[in-house]
């Protein structure tokens, strides 16, 4: 009964730590709002992916996280605030980068930027 106890308690060590591993390593994308207006939709669109993060509520903040197998390029964004469409790109993304960050924020005067 010691012995299943041990390797239970392993086993579940072992998921854990591989759940956690994997959101470690994988690149994120992240949505700052700092604007006065609510984000209706937001959209952030990669060489190989689209991200779509939804509504993003005043000063809240919002991650995804994508494959690694990615080409390369740029970071596509579009933002829909208080019935205007904001588009742009900034960053530059390779294939494999482990635990890369991306944050993308939206300020108050709804200008955007990008930092890594």
């Amino acid at each position: 009964m010691n012995l299943l106890l041990k390797i239970t308690l392993a086993v579940l060590f072992i998921i854990t730590a591989a759940y956690y591993l994997y959101f470690y390593i994988t690149p994120s994308v992240t949505i700052v709002n700092n604007s006065d207006y609510s984000i209706t939709e937001v959209n952030v669109k990669l060489p190989q992916s689209n991200l779509n993060f939804g509504a993003v509520a005043i000063e809240q903040v919002n991650s995804i996280h994508y494959p690694l197998s990615q080409q390369d390029g740029s970071y596509s964004y579009s933002f829909e605030i208080d019935n205007e469409i904001v588009t742009g790109t900034c960053g530059y993304l390779t294939s494999n980068e482990l635990n890369k960050r991306f944050v993308i924020t939206v300020s108050k005067n709804t200008m955007v930027t990008c930092t890594q």
